[in-house]
């Protein structure tokens, strides 16, 4: 549930807005550290290992900064 308007701070009422913008714009959040889950379907879906996923992940990352 969330709260009402009038118990958000403005900080957090201007954060609610950006994620929920997020999606319009083509954007997602992704952890910094991916799961072994993501690690793996990364392996099995390029033929390469967990390491090389792991390096090509961190990489985007911080392309994207």
């Amino acid at each position: 549930m969330m709260p009402d308007d009038d118990d958000m701070s403005d900080s957090m009422r201007h954060a609610l807005e950006e994620v929920a913008h997020m999606g319009t714009r083509g954007l997602t959040a992704v952890p910094v550290k991916p799961t072994l889950e993501m690690l793996t379907a990364g392996a099995d879906a390029g033929k390469v290992s967990i390491g090389t996923v792991m390096r090509i992940y961190a990489a985007m990352l911080q392309a994207a900064d």
